[in-house]
């Protein structure tokens, strides 16, 4: 076949399903897209030869006439009459570009939100003005005006605001933004606030405004996904001899018995003492204890007896 080779660039065989030549497209849209290959062309050349291939292997037509006249399938496709009125026929189809070869379509990225946003912005400054993918102009200008830029921020809570839920508000330039986080909220989980980013200009819309959640280190738990963990101090009669101790928890203090001959840097397991889900915050991860056996640094004549008198037992 001479010309371009579509199946070579998505690195496809020609006997490929429809299936196989989607996922081969959404592969190379997201390894090649000029938002993540800023200045390379090579990588944007194979960007936009994915989207040429794509526009003509995922329709049925258009591979049709290109597996059968390869290189003229085009033009052949303009000159031979398909509207019963003896003139060419091009029908357009929505989100598709009619001279760079551009091919987009949400449903081939199955609802992916961080391909076809990204695509989104690429799109922006490629329309004609007439049928783009995301209803812009000329420059990535909405019709009605230019749309405003998404802004980040963090906030920072602590661990005990993460177990029991807790409202912040953020100062976001001269406005202030309520955010109502829920029992359980990870590190890293990020909020959109519609609307709350940079005003849109020309009427255009408002950008998002995306909030990150950190959560402060703390003095004696370090969390696990929805454990927790800490250090306990064991004093040697205790761990030696068993008994109950006092733990303290997010839960509250509760109280633990220990077996006898517990050993130093055991990890012991109270269940249900950890974070609330996010999701199903009636359910509770485990509080997992280290165990520190205190070894006395003093003794009094008396214990110093004892323990001599232990000593020579064990000889």
């Amino acid at each position: 076949m001479a010309g371009k080779d579509y199946y070579k660039m998505l690195g496809i065989e020609k006997n490929a399903s429809p299936e196989a030549i989607k996922k081969a497209y959404r592969k190379l849209a997201v390894k090649y897209h000029p938002d993540k290959n800023k200045g390379d062309k090579k990588a944007e050349d194979k960007f936009k030869e994915a989207n040429e291939a794509h526009g003509v292997l995922s329709d049925p037509e258009k591979r049709k006439r290109y597996d059968q006249f390869g290189e003229n399938w085009e033009h052949l496709q303009h000159t031979e009459p398909r509207d019963g009125r003896g003139g060419a026929a091009f029908q357009r189809r929505g989100g598709r570009q009619k001279d760079g070869g551009f091919s987009f379509d949400a449903a081939d990225f199955e609802n992916d939100g961080s391909v076809e946003e990204l695509l989104r912005r690429y799109f922006a400054g490629q329309s004609d003005g007439e049928g783009s993918p995301f209803g812009r102009g000329q420059g990535g200008q909405n019709r009605r005006g230019m749309d405003g830029e998404d802004q980040q921020a963090e906030v920072q809570i602590s661990l005990e605001d993460a177990f029991l839920g807790c409202s912040k508000m953020l100062q976001i330039g001269a406005s202030e933004h309520r955010l109502v986080l829920k029992k359980g909220v990870p590190e890293g989980q990020q909020f959109r606030l519609r609307g709350k980013g940079q005003p849109g200009r020309g009427g255009g819309t408002a950008g998002d405004l995306l909030v990150g959640i950190q959560i402060a280190p703390h003095a004696r738990f370090t969390r696990t996904k929805n454990d927790l963990l800490c250090k306990q101090h064991v004093d040697l009669c205790t761990a030696v001899l068993g008994g109950k101790i006092l733990v303290a928890t997010l839960h509250g203090d509760k109280i633990m018995t220990l077996k006898p001959g517990t050993q130093n840097d055991a990890s012991l397991r109270m269940r249900g003492m950890g974070m609330p889900q996010y999701d199903h915050p009636e359910l509770f991860g485990d509080l997992y204890l280290e165990i520190l056996v205190d070894i006395p640094k003093q003794l009094s004549p008396e214990e110093h007896e004892l323990f001599t008198q232990i000593a020579q037992l064990k000889n």
